[in-house]
């Protein structure tokens, strides 16, 4: 009989554990009730949904139904992205104040589950939210593929190619995702030449790493500044110059953007178009891609330095052997930042003790996405001692490597201690294949070899 008159009880207990806090201490403290989240406030929700959207809004019946959900539950997060969502969406377009909305931002995500990310403060979303930030939803529908674009149309964020947030989204996140971006200082971020601000991206739940090892990343995209380069990170933690590629910014912005809301915008827009609009007419952007999320600045490499790759220890080498242990270079830029650039030549010359030019066989590779070329079938063919020279074209247009890339110069070449290769009679040579540049007025190769080439990628 006692039994039976407490069953109700229960069940009351466990629609009170479910709901969302309607004040500020509403928080249960029997031993029999789990803790509901102090800062989960649904009234508050309410309250700032109705000043954002008003009372009969489809956003005010979403908090009602987020209300009846409860706090942390599945349904109350989904209902939650769908309102961030039409915040994103509402902010799109002229700025107001953004006061109500970081603030209804911060509560709606106290009373969602994201996997136990920390709640920026509403400080944060006031400049995601203002002119020159960014704030929009991902996966929120199936085969989501669109781009979120900062307010100024300055940087833009979507997945590569034909694909869609849910095919980049690790196992366990099938979203939706908040994805929002602030404009930082540019102060001490790169020490090579800026070119653009420093925008910084991020996630909620978060951080997340965006495809599968070895696959393109996220895109991410500066529209603004002529085409150049992406650093990653700044210069006092991992930076890094991304690899080029062009986010197809005027296709973005001018197609997939946001519709005019009246006639008279459709009118300014195209009688007088604002600075973003205007070098859209001349630039496709910088871009470049990465599976993580964090600062990056338009930059500009000025030069592609070569740099060994490991230590040079070049010794019991042999006619028709491949050098051991094998030539490897990375490229950096001129501040020294790696520069995961592919398709970039390098090629191998070598000069013998006499100061004579000697022959150098299958002699050139290709940078990798890291922006490593390694040289693992090139080997000399007479005895003797050398001194290698590597050289680079530096990153241009190569039709041979299928790459079109803002140029950037090649710094000086690299030169090898002197090393020894000693006579083999008993191995015959094997294929020999040698790439002699050619140069046009201002230094650059004309007859770029063959990509891969015997080296491979």
């Amino acid at each position: 009989m006692g039994g039976r008159s407490l069953t109700p009880f229960l069940l009351a207990a466990a629609v009170l554990v479910g709901a969302c806090s309607e004040g500020a201490n509403d928080v249960p403290t029997a031993p029999e009730f789990a803790p509901k989240p102090a800062s989960c406030n649904c009234t508050t929700i309410s309250s700032l949904v109705k000043n954002e959207f008003g009372a009969s809004s489809t956003e005010s019946g979403l908090a009602n139904d987020m209300k009846n959900a409860g706090a942390q539950t599945a349904l109350a997060t989904s209902l939650g992205y769908q309102i961030l969502a039409s915040i994103g969406d509402k902010y799109d377009g002229s700025q107001t104040s953004t006061s109500n909305a970081s603030a209804l931002t911060v509560a709606l995500l106290k009373c969602m589950s994201i996997g136990g990310t920390p709640v920026p403060s509403s400080t944060v979303f006031d400049k995601a939210l203002g002119a020159s930030g960014a704030l929009g939803v991902v996966a929120l529908q199936d085969d989501d593929k669109h781009a979120v674009l900062s307010h100024d149309d300055g940087w833009l964020l979507k997945p590569p190619g034909t694909q869609s947030w849910q095919d980049l989204l690790p196992a366990g996140t099938p979203g939706p995702v908040l994805v929002y971006g602030v404009p930082l200082g540019a102060e001490g971020f790169t020490n090579d030449v800026p070119k653009s601000g420093v925008f910084d991206w991020s996630t909620i739940p978060g951080p997340l790493t965006f495809g599968e090892i070895g696959e393109p990343g996220v895109v991410i995209g500066e529209c603004q500044a002529q085409p150049r380069y992406l650093q990653h990170n700044s210069a006092a933690t991992t930076p890094e110059v991304l690899g080029f590629l062009s986010p197809d910014c005027l296709t973005i912005i001018g197609l997939g953007k946001r519709e005019p809301r009246t006639f008279a915008e459709r009118v300014f827009r195209l009688l007088a178009p604002t600075p973003a609009y205007a070098t859209l007419l001349t630039t496709t952007g910088s871009g470049g891609s990465k599976r993580t999320l964090s600062p990056f600045q338009v930059i500009d490499p000025t030069e592609v330095v070569l740099a060994k790759f490991g230590t040079w220890n070049w010794g019991n080498n042999k006619v028709n052997v491949p050098i051991n242990p094998t030539p490897a270079y990375d490229i950096l830029s001129a501040a020294g930042t790696r520069f995961r650039q592919e398709k970039v030549l390098i090629w191998l010359t070598a000069t013998n003790n006499q100061g004579v030019d000697a022959k150098v066989c299958n002699n050139w590779a290709y940078t990798d996405k890291d922006g490593v070329a390694s040289f693992p079938v090139s080997f000399l063919n007479k005895a003797g001692g050398y001194t290698v020279t590597t050289r680079t074209a530096g990153a241009v247009d190569n039709s041979e490597a299928n790459v079109t890339l803002p140029t950037v110069l090649a710094a000086d070449p690299l030169l090898s201690p002197l090393f020894n290769v000693k006579n083999n009679v008993a191995n015959p040579p094997t294929s020999c294949e040698t790439f002699v540049p050619q140069f046009n007025a201002d230094g650059f190769v004309t007859n770029p070899p063959e990509y891969p080439g015997p080296n491979g990628p």
